[in-house]
């Protein structure tokens, strides 16, 4: 089996294009994320109500499976977060190792 090949293109990005692109995506997630806690945060404080007198008189049980969907989802969002944070630093180890090969270049 063969390499696959990328067909010519008439505008391919540079690479400090490329990784201003990935920047620009992390960001865009991390706005994504923002949201996510922000419509959790509120349906907790439904749940519990202004006064923490708990509006709805949910049961322990009802507790207990309201405070693991927020776990799930808390858990969900700290492995994102890590996703991300990986995201950028390659992103930045890319642009670094760029920069560094134009100033070789620019040297000889």
């Amino acid at each position: 089996m063969s390499m696959p090949t990328i067909p010519e293109e008439a505008f391919r990005p540079s690479i400090c294009e490329a990784v201003i692109d990935l920047f620009k995506s992390i960001a865009m997630e991390e706005t994504a994320i923002s949201h996510l806690l922000n419509a959790e945060a509120e349906k907790i404080q439904a749940f519990v109500g202004r006064h923490l007198d708990f509006p709805t008189n949910p049961t322990n049980c009802d507790i207990l499976k309201f405070n693991q969907s927020v776990t799930k989802l808390l858990d969900v969002i700290v492995m994102k977060e890590w996703l991300l944070f990986r995201k950028l630093e390659t992103s930045m180890e890319i642009l670094e190792r760029e920069e560094k090969c134009e100033e070789e270049c620019e040297e000889e």
